[in-house]
């Protein structure tokens, strides 16, 4: 029976749980930043680090050949450390400067370089010349001349990055941030993974140096893979939470089917005796790039076999799909000068703001926007669920109210039927179910492009439609909704758009005050116009 070599496996699952987390990140972010691409990065750096032990220390390819590569991929000691201190300093600065470098992340990239470059020729760090085979027949390298000045190294960057999750994570405790209780879980579980690799890392790097026969390289290696485990889990949920989206849901369905597959072919070739460490780390390799790009894969695919119209609906269909695996995140505090609301909406005149934030600082103009995008997602489900929205306090109220379980179908629907309640409410108070006055302009431009699904480029042909229709069955005057699309038809564009935009940010108005009135506070609010609807 094959004995499990521990000091193999750990590595080729670090190399497998780290190129896909990196790409879990990148492949779920909805906008790339600095965050998610200096992440994916490091997760790629810190894959690579492992994917390395595992060739440099079997002696498959014999020994002098495992020496080469210990000499030719030291960087992989130097370069993924510096690049966690990046992600720290990010997580530390956000909302605070968008300088993506900083002089100490700078002093340490240099650092890492300077020190991959002499590590690379010379021997003062690790003694290549003098290495060898030990008692479990792996590849070792003796420690050089030079070897405490890497342990320093080492010590300042994990260290460096420790204080950076610490001080982050007391300034949320202490209310000196606004953001939400996920966020300030996650930056707490980052600054206990920080801490858990720098314990790990250090013991590593003093047993290399002083008791390379004393204690069992599990435990370092456990506290190491652990800490980096924490802290990649960590970071990549904080990205998605910054957001918007909680993707915690996501991300174990996902880990879990990869884990089930590389077991599955690991199980297979330990049965058939193919159990070489290198076979394993393509075969893990392999499969994680199969989970993780997947539908990127299918897309390509998609483009040899389908149509436009049809590569757009699948690749919506599959986008739509991942969405929902993933929970809206409630946003916080909105502030308002004045948060009163006011009792119709015709009449309704937008009182001044602050900035709002969705788990960061974004201008009034950013909820606005993401109001005119609710609007216009009415007639798509799949750009409705992915809506920030979702996480407005009056869609949980409601939520809570009818008894609905908390999932993104349930708020898309919710926020659909609350934004068409709030363009009914443009409607003006005549005696007729559609007019093509100016007291009309607001509801009808909302109205029919998003809820009758009629576009202004629609309306003459639906009008001349109506028209048709009307005659053959002898009708001579025109009906309210043929006068009305005639009405639209005639309005110059620019005109029509900015009317649009007015309508939406009354809307938008209408909202942040609610999310205002519904702010924590000591006494109880009761409900509101749009809630009792």
């Amino acid at each position: 029976m094959p004995t499990i070599d521990l000091l193999v496996v750990v590595p080729i699952l670090g190399f497998g749980a780290f190129l896909w987390v990196g790409l879990f990140i990148i492949s779920r972010a909805t906008i790339q930043t600095p965050l998610t691409i200096i992440s994916f990065m490091g997760m790629l750096a810190q894959a690579a680090y492992f994917f390395i032990r595992v060739i440099a220390d079997t002696t498959e390819q014999g020994l002098q050949t495992g020496l080469l590569i210990s000499r030719i991929s030291w960087w992989a000691n130097c370069i993924p450390v510096a690049i966690w201190f990046h992600m720290s300093s990010l997580v530390a600065r956000r909302g605070k400067s968008k300088a993506i470098l900083t002089p100490a992340v700078t002093f340490f990239y240099t650092a890492a370089l300077f020190l991959s470059f002499i590590g690379t020729f010379s021997d003062l760090f690790l003694d290549y010349s003098g290495g060898g085979l030990d008692k479990g027949n792996h590849v070792y390298v003796g420690v050089g001349a030079a070897y405490e000045y890497y342990m320093l190294y080492l010590g300042l960057v994990t260290g460096g990055a420790l204080i950076n999750l610490a001080l982050s994570f007391y300034r949320l405790q202490t209310g000196k941030e606004i953001t939400t209780s996920a966020i300030k879980t996650q930056v707490g579980l980052l600054a206990i993974g920080a801490g858990l690799f720098m314990t790990g890392g250090l013991m590593l790097a003093f047993k290399f140096k002083f008791i390379l026969n004393g204690m069992p390289d599990y435990v370092p290696y456990g506290l190491l893979l652990g800490g980096l485990g924490l802290f990649a889990y960590a970071i990549a949920q904080y990205g998605m939470l910054i957001e918007g989206k909680d993707t915690r849901r996501d991300f174990a369905y996902s880990f879990s089917a990869l884990l089930i597959m590389n077991l599955l072919y690991s199980i297979v070739l330990v049965l058939v005796g193919l159990d070489s460490p290198l076979l394993g780390l393509a075969v893990v390799g392999l499969v994680t790039l199969n989970n993780a790009l997947y539908d990127w894969g299918r897309e390509i695919l998609d483009r040899l076999f389908f149509s436009k119209a049809e590569q757009a609906a699948r690749s919506e269909a599959r986008t739509y799909a991942t969405t929902l695996a993933s929970q809206p995140v409630a946003t916080p505090e909105i502030q308002s000068a004045e948060p009163s609301l006011a009792p119709a909406i015709e009449n309704y005149v937008p009182t001044p703001t602050s900035e709002f934030a969705i788990a960061g600082k974004e201008s009034e103009k950013a909820f606005n926007d993401a109001v005119r995008k609710g609007i216009t997602s009415l007639k798509n489900p799949p750009q409705l669920v992915q809506s920030p929205l979702l996480g407005l306090k009056v869609v949980e109220r409601r939520l809570k109210q009818q008894g609905l379980e908390d999932n993104r179908l349930n708020r898309a629907a919710i926020l659909k039927n609350l934004l068409i309640e709030l363009v009914e409410r443009l409607r003006p108070a005549e005696n007729v179910s559609y007019g093509s006055t100016d007291a009309w302009r607001y509801y009808n431009v909302l109205y029919f492009p998003y809820i009758r699904e009629i576009s202004k480029k629609q309306a003459y042909a639906e009008a001349r439609r109506l028209a048709e229709e009307r005659r053959k069955n002898g009708s001579r005057e025109p009906g309210e909704i043929e006068k009305v699309l005639e009405w639209l038809s005639d309005v110059d564009e620019d005109t029509y758009y900015k009317w649009q935009r007015r309508a939406s940010d009354t809307i938008a108005s209408i909202l942040r005050e609610e999310e205002v009135r519904l702010q924590p506070s000591e006494n109880p609010q009761p409900l509101s116009a749009i809630e009792r609807q």
